[in-house]
C-alpha cells in the first residue's frame, strides 16, 4: 500500500518538472525591469564605491577632528601614566 508504480512515479516526476520548468521561467527575468547595459552598470558601481570611499574619509577626518586625537611619540610615552 503507498507505493508507486514505475509510470506513476514518471507521471508524478514529469508534473514536478514541468512545475520546476514553469516557476523559472516566471521568475528568471521579469519582462517589466530593464536592465542597464553592462558598461552603464560598470560606472555605477564605480561611483557607489567612490562615494562611499569619500564618506568613510569624511566621517574620520570630522572624528579625529571633534576627539583631537593625540598620538604618542614613543612607546615609552604610551607606557607611563598620565599627570
Amino acid at each position: 500500500m503507498g507505493r508507486l508504480t514505475r509510470e506513476e512515479r514518471r507521471r508524478v516526476f514529469l508534473a514536478q518538472e514541468k512545475a520546476r520548468r514553469a516557476m523559472l521561467r516566471s521568475t528568471a527575468r521579469p519582462e517589466n525591469f530593464p536592465r542597464a547595459p553592462h558598461a552603464q552598470r560598470r560606472v555605477l558601481v564605480w561611483v557607489v564605491k567612490t562615494a562611499m570611499i569619500a564618506t568613510l574619509l569624511a566621517a574620520g577626518w570630522s572624528a579625529y577632528r571633534a576627539v583631537e586625537f593625540h598620538a604618542p611619540e614613543s612607546i615609552v610615552e604610551t607606557l607611563m601614566p598620565r599627570r
